[in-house]
């Protein structure tokens, strides 16, 4: 059995304040990474002198010419850029435990046929921490097919596959087709897990060896907005006529929760979701529906008012 060689992608838009600990904790693996491709997008706070001046032999500075946060487009340049066989990704404000790659690697050797490897992660807010929420499937070591990763999926209502703790065969990402850029500015991580599950399986480890930090600056997550249908949808209508029965309706749970989530973001928000109610699986998706006719009906100021008091109650349970 070959041991994975993984180049680690790490996209880069002005995290000064966080780059260096994200590349000291990929240095600091156990079983070192075959290199780091440092995809900077015209940081303006230094962030890629500070790069540069770290000055280790593994890491390749890359350059993006669009400027402003650009994740997808930097992670898919690192992909072609990449020369290890497998492909881990680490966003520059996130950070791994010293074991995370070797744990990534003895799932992938003893389950040889997988395509992609995944482990747990902790949630690390500015006042407390929480482990990924996963499905009791996922309590122990196990390869999951397709339908196993979306009955997985759906339990929590979370996919198993957080970005910053798996890793992923390089020729199956191309295979895949990479990530979604200039087609999707948020879920588009999502969208690509979906095609790789499609292509073969996922070896889940529920080893925490990473972590995800949720209040860094210049999160992209906190600065777009989500009103249009996740493009993880037409990915799922796409391969619901290729799979059997049982994956065919898994999917059509899952389009129905994709759309749910990101109506309920709408219901917080003062424009107005563009997401269709034809575009919701029925009898299944009623409630989801229903939400959707809310979140389009009901005028912004009542949705944000009933969402600030939501809020009040909660800090006050």
């Amino acid at each position: 059995m070959t041991t994975p060689r993984f180049s680690v992608v790490m996209p880069l838009y002005n995290k000064a304040g966080h780059v260096r600990a994200a590349i000291e904790s990929v240095l600091a693996q156990t079983m070192p990474a075959h290199e780091i491709l440092v995809i900077d997008n015209r940081s303006t706070d230094g962030g890629r002198e500070l790069v540069a001046g770290i000055g280790h032999e593994r890491i390749k500075l890359l350059d993006l010419p669009t400027p402003g946060p650009g994740g997808y487009a930097g992670r898919n340049l690192g992909i072609r850029a990449a020369s290890g066989d497998w492909i881990a990704f680490l966003d520059a404000d996130d950070l791994w435990l010293p074991g995370h790659l070797a744990q990534l690697a003895q799932g992938i050797t003893a389950n040889p046929e997988v395509r992609a490897a995944a482990t747990r992660f902790d949630h690390v807010f500015a006042d407390r921490s929480q482990k990924q929420r996963i499905a009791r499937a996922l309590e122990q070591p196990v390869t999951l097919n397709l339908a196993a990763f979306l009955q997985a999926w759906l339990a929590v209502r979370e996919c198993p596959m957080w970005t910053g703790a798996i890793a992923v065969r390089r020729d199956t990402l191309f295979e895949a087709g990479l990530f979604p850029e200039g087609k999707a500015v948020r879920g588009g991580d999502k969208d690509l897990w979906l095609r790789v599950l499609a292509r073969g399986r996922l070896r889940y480890d529920p080893a925490v060896t990473a972590v995800f930090h949720r209040d860094s600056e210049n999160k992209v997550s906190k600065s777009t907005t989500t009103l249009g249908l996740p493009c993880l949808v037409d990915t799922a209508r796409g391969m619901i006529a290729g799979v059997g029965r049982r994956e065919a309706a898994l999917l059509r749970r899952l389009v129905n929760q994709e759309i749910a989530h990101y109506a309920r973001y709408a219901m917080k928000h003062p424009g107005r979701t563009a997401i269709r109610l034809d575009d919701v699986y029925l009898p299944e998706g009623v409630g989801t529906a229903a939400l959707l006719l809310a979140a389009k009906l009901i005028p912004a100021s009542l949705r944000q008012s009933g969402h600030a008091l939501r809020n009040r109650l909660l800090a006050r349970a």
